[in-house]
């Protein structure tokens, strides 16, 4: 069964919401997945939210991707909080669940040995992602046989474009593995509520 995910925005020092996170979890004895969105390349911000970082900079606004499961038990824990405490009921601003999430990707490569290699990380995609809009065109010119690298002719060319869509986490993980790819560019990941 397919995990629930929400998208949390927590007001508060990074170090005080990373510590709560990952000592609620420790204590739990459960395995819970979290994510810091900007460690993890999703788009979180919007520009009201960047304005308000930047005019109040005591005030530091952290969106969490997590497990909908494990917000439900952190609120349940916040509730018993009192208003002095770091961490409190207040700290969090707001909840979304979220349906899905999607990211744009291309690639550009001379080399059929790394043809080859961003064919296969296409293939097999992980549980329940997808790819869309894809479009790669791969080129073979055999008259541009033994041109040097820094030619403007080449004898193997494969680029391309698309989106790759699915549950956030599959998504996160994927994301790294192409943006681990030399030859891949990835964009952030943008989530649908």
């Amino acid at each position: 069964m397919t995990k629930q995910y929400s998208e949390v925005v927590f007001e508060g020092p990074y170090s005080n919401i990373r510590g709560f996170i990952d000592g609620f979890i420790a204590g739990s004895g459960k395995e819970f997945a979290y994510f810091f969105s900007d460690n993890a390349g999703v788009k979180a911000e919007t520009m009201s939210e960047v304005l308000k970082e930047w005019i109040s900079l005591s005030n530091k606004i952290h969106h969490v991707v997590m497990e909908s499961d494990l917000l439900d038990k952190i609120k349940k824990s916040l509730e018993k909080s009192v208003d002095s405490d770091s961490l409190n009921k207040a700290s969090i601003k707001s909840a979304k669940a979220i349906k899905s999430a999607s990211f744009r990707f291309k690639f550009n490569t001379y080399g059929r040995k790394y043809g080859d290699d961003i064919k296969k990380l296409l293939e097999k995609l992980p549980g329940g992602l997808s790819l869309k809009e894809y479009a790669p065109v791969e080129k073979v010119d055999k008259d541009a046989r033994g041109v040097e690298l820094y030619s403007p002719a080449h004898e193997y060319s494969f680029e391309g474009t698309g989106v790759i869509a699915g549950p956030v986490d599959e998504a996160i993980a994927f994301r790294k593995v192409l943006d681990d790819h030399p030859l891949v560019d990835v964009a952030v990941i943008n989530l649908e509520f």
